[in-house]
């Protein structure tokens, strides 16, 4: 083990809150924050042009690597087999004489995606009238890229609601081609199967946080108890847009290996809760 590499991070934050209505019963505060990080891998060791996380053996179409001029999050596997005048998918013919994709990059050497976004979006108010507050905020994701293998096997097993599609469709559309559906799926889904078929936007919006309260009057505890607040918590309680078969936000391990990989994780959760606060 060394001590070794280059990796640069170039990025910036910006932060607005600004207060549009203020009454004497009503008053509204929202703000904004927009983030942006550029990784590039400028050099790792003399010896060493390529870095694989985890265990290179591992039985899967997936692999995150740190390659020179590339990015943390860089996702490699297999990819469709195109053609270089054309960029359009390369199909061969099995003895039946069916039409099957071709897939390449044995040893998950073709990049498909990276993990990270391209900038991300934070859109918080606060609306208060009288006795009674309402806070939410939402939050964004634009860009990045997340694999799905529990989709992947899903269709291998033909469980998938896309898979029984096809079967009552007898066909897969791919990029204008019609293939059989077992033909289809033998060539491309499973742990092992084309990587970038797999590939989704992680792109996604998101309700993060709500919170309503009402401060009763001190009043009614005779000046007794002061500030009394009773709130209903509610956090991520409504994914308002993703095209993502799985949160894309989860990720399987709390290091860098695995991040953008869906591998039969459990789902986000919503949780809703009260709270109530006082002083004497």
């Amino acid at each position: 083990y060394v001590n070794a590499g280059n990796i640069q991070n170039q990025g910036i934050e910006i932060s607005l809150g600004i207060t549009p209505v203020m009454t004497e019963d009503f008053r509204w505060k929202t703000s904004f924050n927009f983030s942006t990080n550029k990784n590039k891998v400028i050099e790792l060791h003399p010896d060493l042009k390529t870095f694989v996380y985890g265990d290179e053996g591992f039985s899967s179409s997936y692999s995150m690597r740190l390659v020179e001029g590339g990015a943390l999050g860089d996702i490699y596997g297999k990819a469709f087999e195109r053609d270089e005048a054309t960029g359009q998918i390369v199909f061969s013919k099995d003895d039946d004489g069916d039409l099957i994709p071709n897939v390449v990059g044995s040893g998950n050497t073709i990049k498909v995606g990276n993990s990270n976004p391209d900038f991300m979006l934070g859109w918080g108010n606060t609306l208060t009238y009288k006795g009674f507050s309402l806070y939410f905020l939402i939050d964004g994701r634009f860009g990045g890229d997340v694999l799905s293998q529990t989709q992947a096997d899903m269709d291998q097993k033909g469980v998938s609601v896309e898979s029984a599609a096809a079967r009552n469709a007898g066909f897969v559309d791919l990029e204008g081609t019609q293939v059989k559906p077992d033909k289809f799926y033998t060539a491309v889904s499973g742990r092992n199967g084309c990587t970038e078929y797999y590939m989704y936007s992680a792109t996604n919006i998101r309700l993060q946080e709500l919170t309503l309260s009402y401060r009763f009057p001190d009043l009614w505890f005779k000046n007794v108890l002061k500030d009394v607040t009773l709130s209903f918590i509610a956090n991520n309680p409504w994914m308002l847009y993703s095209k993502a078969p799985h949160d894309p936000e989860l990720t399987p391990s709390v290091g860098t290996y695995g991040q953008g990989n869906d591998y039969f994780m459990q789902p986000s959760v919503r949780s809703f809760g009260f709270g109530i606060k006082l002083k004497l």
